[in-house]
């Protein structure tokens, strides 16, 4: 019990302290890191890479829902069609972890819908972390694909996350 009581002291503690640093859906991100097993510093960094301030917003990829703005299911439902009409040919990122290929988004689906911050966080965090131990911090720019857009993609999320380790432990 006194473990559990420390665990969620813990995700309290570092969510208000992202949310004073603009950070929104704070406590779900302390929570889905803690259920992950990422540290909360990954966790805010790469949410912070992705959407700025968290914020559970469509992409801005050059597709289809370019800039479409709040993620909601109404809107989702409507971006999934014309996805899978194109074949899964035209995807576009989806929430705080920027979902972008399609099998991410039906998973997220099926784990309760990729329209739903918490159900976002919960798959993008767990990607992040099977990336991570299978390929050590270069899971990370795994988790934006290749080339040199990722290794810059990697370099600055490494640069956030430290941000955020100093801005979680004053």
């Amino acid at each position: 019990m006194v473990l559990v009581r420390q665990t969620v002291k813990n995700d309290l503690v570092a969510a208000a302290r992202a949310k004073r640093h603009g950070m929104h859906h704070t406590i779900k991100i302390a929570q889905e890191a803690r259920r992950a097993g990422i540290p909360y510093d990954l966790a805010y960094a790469l949410v912070e890479q992705e959407t700025g301030t968290g914020r559970n917003v469509f992409g801005s990829d050059p597709t289809i829902y370019v800039g479409a703005g709040a993620v909601t299911k109404k809107k989702y439902l409507a971006y999934r069609a014309r996805r899978r009409a194109s074949g899964n040919r035209l995807m576009q990122g989806v929430g705080l972890t920027q979902l972008t290929w399609w099998e991410f988004q039906d998973a997220a689906d099926r784990m309760g819908g990729c329209w739903n911050p918490r159900i976002q966080l919960r798959y993008g965090f767990r990607k992040l972390r099977g990336l991570i131990k299978a390929h050590g911090s270069d899971g990370i720019r795994r988790y934006n694909g290749s080339g040199p857009a990722a290794q810059a993609y990697k370099r600055s999320v490494l640069a956030k996350k430290s941000k955020w380790h100093r801005r979680l432990n004053p």
